[in-house]
């Protein structure tokens, strides 16, 4: 992830915030994600789109940064996940070619605790990956990547395409180190422009 996009990141967030929670009949006009994590739900809107690459903002002021579906970076938590750089493509990039075979991938993830003190900082943590298909029912297809890392154990991802569309609609996603995974529902996203 540019240096950039880290630094857009850090001054659109306050240090420490948590989710906002919303009610079921917040509007969500225009591109939103749904995020929750543990029992509290938040909207993101849409703040700011490179092709793939999205910024997303809660009204509590958390920022996630994802690239397709999947987060590569966040900031205005606990614990920050700072920048995401694969070796190679992403697989969850080419999702449907996920259902004819399993895929690995490797990628290096950079840590920050909200304080940015030098201990609480972990850069390139090493995330060996496998992706694989399975069906979880007729219309929905579940993308389970488990990661294996020296420094952070053993993480797993979800991720559930609609079987017809091969859109990604909801995920349930790793993003750091003693902080809990967040669930999105990614039906309102924006879409690439032509």
């Amino acid at each position: 992830m540019p240096k950039i996009i880290i630094v857009v990141l850090l001054a659109l967030a306050g240090c420490g915030s948590s989710l906002d929670s919303v009610g079921e009949d917040e509007p969500t006009d225009g591109p939103s994600l749904r995020i929750t994590q543990g029992s509290v739900t938040a909207i993101a809107r849409l703040i700011d789109q490179q092709g793939e690459r999205r910024m997303w903002r809660t009204r509590g002021g958390i920022v996630i940064a994802t690239d397709g579906a999947r987060v590569v970076a966040t900031a205005g938590l606990a614990m920050q996940l700072a920048a995401t750089r694969f070796d190679g493509p992403d697989p969850l990039a080419d999702p449907a070619a996920l259902l004819s075979r399993s895929a690995d991938s490797r990628r290096m993830v950079d840590l920050m605790e909200s304080q940015r003190t030098p201990e609480g900082m972990r850069f390139g943590v090493a995330l060996n990956c496998r992706l694989v298909a399975g069906t979880a029912d007729d219309d929905v297809v579940t993308i389970t990547e488990t990661c294996r890392s020296e420094q952070v154990g053993s993480i797993q991802n979800r991720f559930w395409m609609e079987r017809d569309s091969t859109t990604i609609a909801a995920s349930e996603q790793w993003i750091g180190s003693n902080i809990a995974q967040i669930q999105i529902e990614h039906t309102a996203q924006a879409t690439p422009p032509p």
